[in-house]
């Protein structure tokens, strides 16, 4: 509780858990009375001007509101800076308090086509840790700004949960503003950036004003990607792209793409004088590098884009053979808080087992698809995932669309990529490789 600021007749309590101002009025109004017979003091001599010394009551009354008004000011001002920490203005983002020294970043972009990933900040006793960037500098830097707000630690380490664009490509920001920042990724990052990462990146790049183009040109239309009526659902998301999509191409000519400086093969643990803190790789999923970061002491698990809501990420790159065995092992550091890559903060484990199941039925579909010798198209014409689109997207024409092309087109594809990869070229029956 505040102190109380009494005031003649006047007393008065801040009351934090309210945040209420509470008064008590016990003055008498007989001074009001015509001709103040029987209050009106004797004048007081002030600088040779005589003062009638009800006006002084009137004056200190006046200098006390003044007082109880400022008092009120700096209280609303305390507050306002205390809830800033959790609650930052930005239509881009919210940062979230998950809890002590824990701030989640959560994107406010409409679920899409292009994706922005939520950020982490683990704030230690000396430094920061930062878990994954942002798909543009320009996006980071907004990010950087809230972190500035909150504490004026160093950071440390950035994490980056896998090597996909929308994760790595704000790294140079967190380089330019603390030089010896370290990246931390998995081992598999050196070969798979320069890499399968290069030609995704040259193929975006190429491709990217064109998409912008379609995308407008439907929204002008009025018409969706699939020829269906627009809704506004797909407008907002259609919207959301463009800007990302702008921002991503507005910097291409300048990507600097920074590798890890820190490697993790299957376990690394830090200290930060706070807390220890796992990174953990638990297997293939939605890439080959994917890193988990676990606060044991918080029971909280920042998993990138293991988890993305409300529409699975699995994606061209994934691995849906192994995608449900590291989700069960996620599933296995029973976790009170889980943090996606994209999507809101899970405090249970119904989405992480609704995925699993998910993954489960992919890989079993697949795989009977391919031991019958079926094509590509044959298999995916074999493979239903009705009741998981129903229980992902709902009604959602535009959610719809989203589950079509990043779980059933691609997870199919990388699933019978995998498992004609892991059966080699046919054989002649002497056994010889054709």
């Amino acid at each position: 509780m505040f102190d109380a600021v009494p005031f003649s007749g006047w007393s008065f309590q801040f009351l934090p858990s309210s945040c209420a101002v509470r008064l008590s009025f016990n003055f008498s109004l007989s001074w009001c009375r015509a001709g103040y017979a029987k209050t009106e003091t004797p004048p007081d001599e002030f600088d040779g001007i005589s003062i009638p010394g009800n006006f002084l009551w009137v004056l200190s009354f006046i200098l006390a509101m003044l007082r109880i008004l400022l008092s009120s000011a700096l209280l609303l001002f305390v507050i306002s800076g205390s809830n800033a920490q959790t609650n930052q203005a930005s239509p881009n983002f919210e940062v979230q308090k998950i809890a002590t020294d824990i701030y989640a970043v959560m994107r406010k972009e409409p679920p899409s086509l292009w994706f922005n990933p939520n950020t982490i900040f683990i704030i230690g006793k000396q430094d920061v840790i930062v878990v994954d960037a942002n798909i543009s500098s320009e996006f980071t830097r907004e990010v950087l700004a809230a972190l500035k707000q909150i504490t004026d630690k160093p950071v440390k380490y950035v994490v980056n949960t896998h090597w996909h664009e929308d994760h790595i490509i704000g790294n140079h920001v967190y380089r330019d503003a603390f030089p010896k920042v370290q990246f931390i990724g998995h081992r598999s990052t050196l070969t798979d950036l320069p890499t399968i990462g290069a030609t995704n990146r040259k193929g975006s790049v190429e491709n990217g004003q064109g998409f912008i183009d379609l995308l407008k040109s439907k929204i002008q239309k009025g018409e969706d990607l699939a020829g269906n009526k627009l809704t506004e659902e797909e407008r907002l998301g259609y919207s959301s792209d463009i800007k990302l999509v702008s921002s991503y191409l507005t910097e291409s000519p300048r990507f600097q793409i920074i590798l890890p400086t820190v490697l993790v093969d299957d376990r690394l643990e830090l200290h930060d004088g706070k807390r220890s803190i796992e990174i953990l790789y638990l297997g293939k999923a939605h890439t080959a590098a994917d890193l988990v970061v676990r606060l044991p002491q918080e029971k909280i698990v920042i998993c990138g884009d293991l988890l993305v809501s409300p529409i699975p990420l699995v994606g061209s790159t994934s691995y849906p053979l192994e995608y449900g065995a590291t989700l069960e092992k996620l599933l296995a550091l029973k976790a009170d808080v889980i943090i996606p890559g994209h999507g809101p903060v899970l405090r249970d484990t119904s989405y992480l087992k609704l995925m699993i199941r998910l993954l489960k039925s992919i890989k079993e579909q697949v795989e009977a698809s391919v031991l019958r010798g079926d094509s590509l198209e044959q298999t995916r014409k074999s493979v239903n995932l009705e009741e998981f689109r129903r229980l992902f997207a709902g009604d959602s024409q535009h959610l719809s669309f989203v589950f079509q092309n990043y779980v059933f087109l691609s997870a199919t594809a990388a699933a019978y990529r995998q498992l004609k990869e892991k059966s080699g070229p046919p054989k002649s029956p002497s056994g010889f490789t054709q």
